[in-house]
């Protein structure tokens, strides 16, 4: 009963939250062969430091905001990327997680927020994490915050968050 309460108030939560921005919606519609995005809020710094979404292809990382109120889109940091980690990225398998991870010892309207969207040529998979702890995501971040400067890097829970409450 809980986790029906808990996913009702996301979907109520959710017209709050783009999942991506202008720019990444033009970047999918363009339909490149690889694209990634991760998207990131904490929920008490919304309205200061808006929302952070992560886009990666197999030739760039961008990286933009949007700002609270209003939804402007600002491009925050650009790159080329690197072919290794790319690579390691996509050779990472998310295909065993949930799609919806709720950490119960949060409240809903409190915490971090981490929206992560892996397409391919054959595959989508789309991942929600309510200020929740995953091994193989902490991997997948670590490996996107080598390809970008401190100032931008995803700041991820450790694997001591608690999140076991009932």
């Amino acid at each position: 009963m809980k986790k029906i309460a808990c996913i009702l108030i996301l979907f109520l939560l959710a017209p709050h939250v783009n999942a991506q921005t202008p720019a990444i919606t033009q970047a999918i519609k363009n339909k490149p062969a690889y694209l990634l995005t991760i998207t990131t809020l904490n929920h008490a710094e919304r309205v200061f430091k808006g929302i952070l979404y992560y886009a990666l292809t197999n030739n760039e990382l961008t990286i933009r905001r949007q700002n609270f109120p209003g939804n402007s889109d600002t491009l925050l940091f650009s790159k080329k990327t690197d072919a290794l980690i790319i690579e390691k990225i996509k050779n990472m398998q998310f295909d065993n997680l949930d799609s919806l991870y709720i950490n119960n010892c949060v409240m809903l309207t409190s915490g971090n927020e981490y929206f992560i969207s892996i397409t391919n040529a054959t595959v989508s998979k789309k991942i929600s994490l309510h200020h929740y702890y995953h091994m193989q995501v902490e991997k997948l971040v670590n490996e996107v915050n080598k390809l970008v400067p401190a100032e931008f890097k995803i700041n991820y829970l450790k694997s001591e968050t608690k999140q076991n409450c009932k």
